[in-house]
């Protein structure tokens, strides 16, 4: 995607336990609206909160600048 993309994982994997599921879904473990914040904000320089109506806590996705 391009230099300013971090490699690698960024949280947990999900457990596949069958205890351990939501409805037979796997639990997220990272909201995707935080790394589109993240993306939005440091990268495009948006305004995330305008898109998404609120704040979301920022993913390390992005390498700084």
């Amino acid at each position: 995607v391009g230099p300013m993309v971090k490699p690698g994982v960024i949280s947990n994997h999900p457990s596949m336990k069958a205890g351990d599921l939501d409805s037979g879904d796997l639990k997220y473990t990272v909201d995707f609206r935080s790394v589109y914040a993240s993306v939005l904000d440091q990268w495009l320089k948006g305004d995330s909160k305008k898109v998404l109506g609120k704040a979301f806590d920022k993913a390390p996705v992005l390498k700084k600048a």
